[in-house]
């Protein structure tokens, strides 16, 4: 059996495996983070910004994908870096 080495992966392929999930999360964390927190009181030092309730879920959800990514990153730059190649002659 012919096994394909990890650090061959196309980065097409490499992308969509960190974005996508990460966008599921950040669905989700938007989610549940918003319905127990309003936007106008997340506002520091009762400052006052003119930021609709759409614009500051937006900018929240774009937030949470970011750490998505920046975790789903990680597990696939580390995943990637320990890998054993696995050579068809061994066996």
């Amino acid at each position: 059996m012919n096994a394909v080495s990890p650090r061959r992966l196309p980065r097409g392929q490499q992308a969509i495996a960190v974005l996508w999930p990460s966008f599921v999360v950040a669905i989700a964390a938007t989610g549940l983070f918003f319905s127990a927190f309003n936007p106008r009181d997340l506002v520091p030092f009762n400052l006052d910004l003119d930021i609709s309730p759409l614009a500051a879920y937006s900018i929240g959800f774009f937030i949470f994908w970011l750490f998505g990514i920046l975790c789903g990153y990680g597990t696939l730059y580390f995943t990637l870096a320990n890998a054993r190649v696995i050579d068809p002659g061994d066996g």
